[in-house]
C-alpha cells in the first residue's frame, strides 16, 4: 500500500461567506480541525495549502503550512504548492468548504481506484489514473475531494503558467477516475460528504444538518 500525504486546501477570500470558511464551527470545532483529523487518520502526514496571510489563524493545528507559489490563483495554486512539496506519490485532497468530507468517504475513493486500476501501485510511472475525484448523486464533479498523483504536476504547472485557473479545465488534461457518490453507503440521516458550503445560508443549513436527531 502506498503512503499518502493529506492535503487540506484552504485559501480564497470567502467573499460570499463573509468570514473564513475553514474557521467556522460545527459541533464546537472549526471545520479545518475536523477535516485535519479525517485526513490524518489515513495519511502519513498532513499539510495545509494556504496563502501566507492565513498562517497565524491555522497555527493551532500544528501542521506544516505550504504557501502558494502562484499567489491569488485559486485552488489550483494550493494543489500545485502542496503536490510540489509532497514526499508521497499519492495524495489525499480535501477542501475546507466541504465540511462533511470524511475518512470513510476517502477510503471509498481509495477502494474504487484500487478496483479500477489494480496494476497501479502508486509509484512514479505507474499505470492508471492521475486522479480520482468524487461525483455527487446529482452528477456534479467535486474536484477538490479525492486522490491525486504527483504526475498531475506538469498539467498543473502548464495551467497556472498559462493563466487558466479553472479546475475543470485542468481535469480535462488528466486521466481522471470519476467516483460516484451513489456507490457510497452511509446512514440516511448523515449529510453528504460532498456538501459544499460557500454562503451564510449554506452554513446555516450545515449547522442544521449536523444537529443530532434528538437535538
Amino acid at each position: 500500500m502506498p503512503q499518502y500525504t493529506g492535503i487540506l486546501l484552504t485559501g480564497g477570500a470567502s467573499r460570499r461567506m463573509g468570514s473564513d470558511k475553514a474557521l467556522l464551527e460545527l459541533a464546537g470545532r472549526p471545520v479545518i480541525a475536523r477535516l485535519a483529523d479525517e485526513l490524518s487518520s489515513l495519511a502519513g502526514s498532513t499539510v495545509i495549502a494556504c496563502g501566507p496571510w492565513e498562517r497565524r489563524e491555522y497555527s493551532f493545528l500544528g501542521l506544516p503550512q505550504i504557501a502558494d507559489e502562484y499567489q491569488g490563483c485559486g485552488p489550483l495554486a494550493g494543489l500545485h504548492a502542496a503536490l510540489t512539496h509532497s514526499q508521497s506519490e499519492w495524495n489525499l485532497v480535501a477542501a475546507c468548504d466541504l465540511p462533511f468530507a470524511s475518512a470513510e468517504f476517502l477510503q471509498y475513493i481509495l477502494r474504487y481506484h484500487a478496483q479500477a486500476y489494480p496494476q497501479d501501485n502508486g509509484k512514479a510511472g505507474g499505470h492508471g489514473a492521475d486522479a480520482a475525484v468524487a461525483v455527487s448523486c446529482q452528477g456534479r464533479v467535486q474536484p477538490l475531494l479525492g486522490l491525486y498523483h504527483k504526475r498531475a504536476l506538469p498539467a498543473l504547472e502548464a495551467a497556472l503558467s498559462a493563466g487558466n485557473f479553472k479546475v475543470m479545465d485542468f481535469l480535462e488534461k488528466l486521466d481522471v477516475l470519476y467516483v460516484p457518490e451513489t456507490g457510497f453507503s452511509s446512514a440516511p440521516q448523515e449529510p453528504s460528504p460532498l456538501y459544499n458550503m460557500n454562503t451564510p445560508e449554506d452554513y446555516a443549513a450545515a449547522l442544521l444538518a449536523h444537529r443530532p436527531a434528538n437535538g
